[in-house]
């Protein structure tokens, strides 16, 4: 879910994250993430960037909703269930106070027979960025437009603060002196 934060907030930085969560049996089992980003300026598709929130709650201890919602300014988006592999994208744009316009976006998952039974049947991974990746090396080039090496390193950064939050683990740097906190 840390990744909807650079989809919502293009061009963005991380300012802070506050995450909690439980555990069982070693593993994640319950984590609420807030985070705040911050725009430096920059403008995508001619277009600033601009501040905002994300806020997620992930869970193995309940049947959830399994329902994403990204609430803006002028609007919302939302994925409506299974949000990990929506068929649809449901954009609503605010219209006045009370009002607002929908525009769903449907499309296809991708076949996933091939394999093996599915806890979360068409979960087949990240098979778009492995395809988009495979494509840019064949070009040549060392990252592709749409999942860039500095997207890599600040969502793993994210998700490092997380597990560093939760967990209770505080990382290192290179030399050995604590990371500072997001």
């Amino acid at each position: 879910m840390a990744h909807l934060g650079q989809v919502a907030y293009p061009n963005a930085e991380v300012e802070r994250i506050q995450a909690m969560g439980t555990m069982k049996n070693g593993i994640d089992q319950t984590v609420l993430c807030n985070m705040m980003f911050s725009s430096s300026n920059q403008k995508v598709d001619d277009q600033p960037t601009q501040n905002g929130m994300l806020q997620f709650y992930v869970t193995g201890a309940a049947n959830t909703e399994e329902r994403v919602t990204i609430q803006g300014s002028a609007g919302r988006i939302v994925l409506d269930a299974p949000a990990h592999v929506p068929s649809s994208v449901r954009v609503f744009k605010d219209a006045g106070r009370g009002k607002t316009t929908e525009t769903t976006y449907d499309f296809c998952l991708p076949d996933d027979a091939w394999g093996a039974p599915w806890n979360y049947p068409s979960s087949i991974g990240f098979t778009y960025e492995i395809n988009e990746v495979g494509k840019a090396l064949r070009r040549g080039e060392k990252q592709c437009t749409q999942f860039t090496w500095n997207h890599s390193i600040q969502l793993a950064t994210m998700i490092d603060e997380i597990i560093r939050q939760t967990r209770g683990v505080i990382g290192t740097q290179d030399n050995g002196e604590e990371k500072a906190p997001l």
